[in-house]
């Protein structure tokens, strides 16, 4: 795993067809274990011995053995150790592991918004021994790795989810709403201001300091359209003022505003606006706005 520059934790071990990361850490030096980061992935880890403070979201949570502990996505957050010797076992979950191709009440009730963080956890749980039998489950059929391990492991994630569903949701804060959209503002206002140009998936994310499939779900939950939906909707406004108050050829409207084929323009015209950019009528004189 690495810790890039934004603070991002990016575990790069992690298996696309089985995105779950699982391990142990042990410290026996009083102090930060890692410098301060984040993850889209929630976490959950054990104390199994000694003692320490969490701060997620600059608060700091004291936590000792037998304690488990959730990191909701995208909290930013550290561990310092308090004793001589700290072991601490975590399974780092990534959402899409737990979703499927079907659009069903599991994703829109419950996997979108935790992704969301419009359903959060408390961060530590104490005395729960149905959360820790299903957490050790989890951890022992990943070592064992018997035959139907993957189907086990997905099993024990539901149960887990739907045991903090029941037990342990906490209210959102407003910090909290507004965490995403002011992440996102100014990739969104430059999109405003330069739609025109070049505009990639993977150039918006990188100002964004997140991955592309992250800031598709962000984004749409923010505008309501994946982002280069939205670049096309505004270069398609764009476009219609052009048409309605300038005497331009399609091509060079289909230029102006960043479309390099015009074909593909018209038809993507003729789709926002349900009339083709060549029929598109002109505004009287007196009418036009600029």
């Amino acid at each position: 795993m690495i810790i890039a520059g934004n603070g991002q934790m990016i575990h790069h071990n992690i298996k696309s067809d089985f995105p779950i990361n699982i391990g142990r850490r042990e410290s026996v030096e009083p102090g930060p274990m890692l410098k301060k980061h984040w993850h889209e992935e929630l976490m959950i880890f054990y104390i199994e011995k000694g003692n320490a403070v969490i701060h997620c979201n600059s608060e700091p949570i004291p936590v000792s053995e037998g304690n488990l502990v959730i990191i909701n996505c995208n909290d930013i957050h550290y561990v310092e150790n308090c004793c001589d010797h700290l072991v601490e076992t975590y399974i780092l979950i990534d959402f899409n592991f737990l979703r499927s191709q079907q659009e069903d009440i599991c994703q829109t009730a419950y996997l979108t918004p935790l992704i969301q963080n419009r359903i959060r956890f408390q961060n530590k749980i104490e005395n729960d021994g149905e959360l820790l039998s299903q957490f050790l489950n989890v951890i022992n059929e990943y070592e064992q790795k018997q035959p139907g391990y993957e189907l086990w492991i997905k099993s024990c994630l539901y149960r887990i989810l739907a045991l903090l569903l029941r037990r342990y949701t906490i209210p959102v804060t407003d910090e909290i709403k507004n965490r995403q959209h002011h992440q996102l503002l100014p990739v969104i206002k430059y999109v405003d201001k330069h739609f025109n140009q070049k505009i990639t998936l993977k150039s918006l994310a990188a100002m964004a300091n997140i991955c592309p499939h992250h800031l598709c779900r962000m984004f749409k939950s923010i505008t309501g359209m994946p982002p280069i939906a939205y670049v096309n909707y505004l270069r398609i406004n764009a476009a219609m003022k052009l048409l309605q108050q300038h005497d331009l050829p399609v091509g060079e409207v289909a230029l102006t505003v960043g479309f390099s084929d015009s074909n593909y323009f018209s038809r993507l015209f003729k789709k926002y606006k349900n009339i083709s950019p060549a029929k598109v009528p002109k505004e009287p004189a007196g009418a036009k706005t600029g």
